[in-house]
């Protein structure tokens, strides 16, 4: 299967730590990214282009300060 062909999906990464809400720029793949700080938790919703960049998208989200806890794939992101 294709790069091109593998649909996007909507994720949303919660954890601890706060990280700037411009959290996804150098991530090609991850678009459309809101961060909501709600301390002691910092959620960040987006969609990915290919799940193939899950891992990269981790590592740079735990770089910028945040604890990853969970991911999950959801239908929709907020408005």
């Amino acid at each position: 299967m294709s790069r091109a062909s593998v649909a996007a999906a909507n994720y949303v990464f919660r954890g601890g730590g706060a990280i700037p809400e411009r959290a996804a720029e150098g991530v090609e793949d991850f678009r459309g990214v809101l961060v909501v700080p709600v301390p002691p938790e910092t959620i960040v919703f987006g969609t990915v282009a290919h799940p193939g960049s899950l891992p990269l998208i981790l590592r740079q989200l735990e770089a910028l300060g945040m604890h990853v806890q969970s991911v999950h794939r959801v239908r929709e992101l907020p408005s």
